[in-house]
C-alpha cells in the first residue's frame, strides 16, 4: 500500500506516561510524609497555576515561578522537620497568614523575574550594540581619513560618504 505524499503519520504524544509514573512512585512517599506534603502541595499552589498556563513548550515561567516558590516554602518545611512533622504543626503553620505570604510572595517574585528580566537582558544588547556601531563608525571615518575615500571599496572616490547606521537618513 503506498501512502499519499501529503500525510503524516498520526504523532504519538509524550509525557504522559512519565507523570503517571513520577505519580506512582510519589504517592507513596506523600503518604508517608502527609504534613510535609500538605504544606508543599499547598505552598507551591503558584507553581501549578503557572505550569498550567505557561503556553511554551519548555515552560520557562513554570520553571521560574517554581524555582522562586520553592524558595519561599522551604524555610517552613526545615520549621516543620525541626519542630516533630505533625499534622498540627503543618496546620498551624497554613493558618498563618505570614506563612502565605512568604510562600506566595517568592512565586510573585519569580513572575516578576519571568516578565521584567528578558526586557533587561534586551535593552543591556541594544544598548551594547549602539556602542559597538558608534565605534565602528568611528573606527571608519579614521580609516578614510588615514588612507582616503578608496578604502571604502568604491571605484568613485567623489561620491559622498554613505549614511552611517546611527545617522539621520535624509527626507
Amino acid at each position: 500500500m503506498s501512502r499519499s505524499l501529503g500525510k503524516r503519520p498520526p504523532r504519538r504524544r509524550s509525557g504522559g506516561g512519565g507523570a503517571l509514573l513520577l505519580l506512582l512512585l510519589l504517592a507513596p512517599a506523600g503518604l508517608m510524609m502527609m504534613p510535609t506534603s500538605v504544606l508543599v502541595l499547598a505552598g507551591l499552589a503558584p507553581t501549578f497555576v503557572a505550569y498550567l498556563i505557561d503556553r511554551d513548550p519548555e515552560k520557562s515561567a513554570a520553571l521560574t515561578v517554581g524555582a522562586m516558590n520553592l524558595c519561599g516554602v522551604a524555610p517552613f518545611v526545615v520549621r516543620l522537620w525541626q519542630r516533630g512533622h505533625e499534622m498540627s504543626m503543618t496546620l498551624r503553620m497554613l493558618a498563618d497568614p505570614g506563612t502565605w505570604l512568604v510562600m506566595f510572595g517568592a512565586a510573585a517574585i519569580g513572575w516578576l523575574m519571568y516578565f521584567f528580566i528578558p526586557q533587561i537582558v534586551a535593552a543591556v544588547m541594544s544598548l551594547r550594540n549602539q556602542s559597538k556601531i558608534k565605534e565602528l563608525e568611528e573606527r571608519r571615518s579614521l580609516l578614510v581619513a588615514d588612507w582616503g575615500a578608496d578604502v571604502m571599496g568604491r571605484p568613485d572616490g567623489d561620491k559622498a560618504e554613505p549614511v552611517g547606521l546611527l545617522d539621520e537618513q535624509p527626507e
